[in-house]
């Protein structure tokens, strides 16, 4: 695994911009790194259902899980952008939404093994106490899953 095949998790969260914002201020002028921001989302299931006052409800939930979804992508595009603004070359930077299977950690961490990443950027929660509460549950999950690989906790 390369150093400088990076992935960034990403969820748009505050830490995960502050992990964007590391990974430019880094990475902004180095050459031959590639940037992959990777985002697990929630399955948006799909209806075929008899029409129903309670099926207007399920239909108005997945409706909000979809628009998340989209919400979701734009983000990692304002992330790309913003990432290209700091230096990093167009070409160097993409974006993968991966819906959610084993749980987020896990998935990070397959995601990470799969595309023999060699540093993983996170953002850390911003709490204090615990070393769960300080790195979170997603930061010690992925942590706890992966050898051989750079974890970076960006608070």
């Amino acid at each position: 695994m390369l150093w400088t095949k990076i992935l960034i998790a990403f969820d748009s969260s505050q830490g995960s911009w502050r992990a964007v914002e590391y990974v430019g201020q880094m990475f902004g002028r180095v050459d031959g790194i590639k940037v992959n921001l990777l985002w697990v989302y929630d399955k948006v299931p799909e209806y075929d259902m008899v029409e129903t006052p309670f099926t207007d409800q399920v239909k108005g939930r997945i409706l909000a899980l979809e628009r998340a979804k989209q919400e979701g992508i734009q983000k990692m595009e304002e992330a790309v952008k913003h990432l290209k603004r700091m230096g990093i070359d167009e070409d160097s930077v993409s974006i993968k939404p991966l819906e959610k299977k084993k749980g987020v950690a896990k998935d990070i961490a397959n995601e990470a093994l799969r595309g023999e990443y060699g540093t993983i950027i996170l953002g850390g929660t911003g709490k204090s106490g615990t070393t769960n509460a300080l790195l979170g549950s997603v930061s010690s999950g992925v942590i706890g899953s992966l050898k051989g690989a750079a974890v970076v906790i960006v608070d």
